[in-house]
């Protein structure tokens, strides 16, 4: 159902984008930075759920610590806004050649040749809009699972940005058929599997924590045979970016309900650990422990 605000938010969407286009990319990052700033304080946008989700991941360190990580998380998103849309517009000219991927390119293509397809999971974590492009520039067949916005206006328009790159784009609610059809293909599926869901009967740690987690990975492994991947792209604090990847399975096989158990766990803990490596960049945002999880 559109809103009346839809089509002015589409424009302003725009407007910000044109503005920030002809900037060099420096001094536009700086400007992303300080628009997250904004949005942490005084906007105060879910500042309440990112401090109560580092406090239990967290409980270690000291309220002063907690805060330092969010106030640079949010402005690692604001940045990271900025570079994905300036990305689509300008063809990742600006910032492909800045990522070092070391072996991820030569690990993805070996994959790939066992004829089965390549399932991704990676998480809001760094830029992940920046690593599907880095993907498909280096000519892998990407499709990245995504939900689509409630406003139909921005969400036409960030799919065509997405196309426009070669990024192939599935809505969440076609997955279920369409990621099989996919990985039949041969191509790169990927999908940001963080989230807590509202329907799942899997929890795993993560964090220390027990943490509902998506049953679809592991059913499409154990129905595809297809292997898995945990992969990224974090800022490496020099103006570009590094990606990182970690086999989680080469080919499942076995009880699909224990796939679909190992594939969770091995996911939430590689996660947590690369995580741990730059929690700045992990979007905290999320309620990722609103439901309790069963007694049993």
């Amino acid at each position: 159902m559109r809103r009346r605000s839809d089509f002015p938010s589409y424009l302003a969407l725009r407007a910000a984008v044109g503005a920030m286009h002809p900037l060099p990319r420096g001094l536009a990052l700086r400007l992303g930075a300080a628009l997250g700033r904004v949005a942490r304080s005084p906007l105060g946008l879910r500042r309440v759920v990112a401090d109560e989700n580092l406090a239990r991941a967290f409980p270690e360190l000291s309220q002063d610590a907690r805060d330092a990580i969010c106030r640079r998380m949010f402005e690692h998103f604001g940045r990271m806004t900025v570079e994905s849309l300036r990305v689509a517009a300008t063809g990742g000219r600006e910032v492909l050649p800045l990522v070092r991927a070391g072996n991820v390119i030569e690990v993805v293509q070996d994959l790939l040749r066992r004829g089965r397809g390549l399932l991704v999971l990676t998480g809001h974590f760094g830029n992940w809009e920046v690593a599907a492009a880095y993907m498909a520039s280096q000519g892998m067949p990407v499709t990245a699972v995504w939900k689509p916005q409630s406003n139909p206006w921005i969400a036409r328009y960030l799919d065509g940005l997405r196309r426009r790159l070669s990024v192939e784009a599935i809505p969440m609610p076609e997955a279920r058929f369409a990621v099989r059809t996919a990985l039949a293909a041969g191509r790169v599926v990927a999908l940001v599997a963080d989230q807590a869901p509202l329907r799942s009967d899997t929890w795993v740690p993560f964090f220390g924590q027990p943490t509902r987690t998506f049953e679809g990975p592991g059913h499409f492994a154990a129905q595809m045979g297809c292997p898995v991947l945990l992969g990224g792209m974090l800022e490496d604090g020099e103006g570009g970016y590094r990606a990182f990847a970690e086999v989680l399975a080469e080919a499942p096989h076995g009880d699909t309900d224990e796939v679909v158990l190992r594939i969770a766990t091995q996911y939430r803990a590689r996660l947590e650990a690369a995580v741990r490596t730059a929690p700045e960049q992990y979007l905290w945002t999320h309620r990722l422990w609103k439901t309790p999880p069963p007694d049993r």
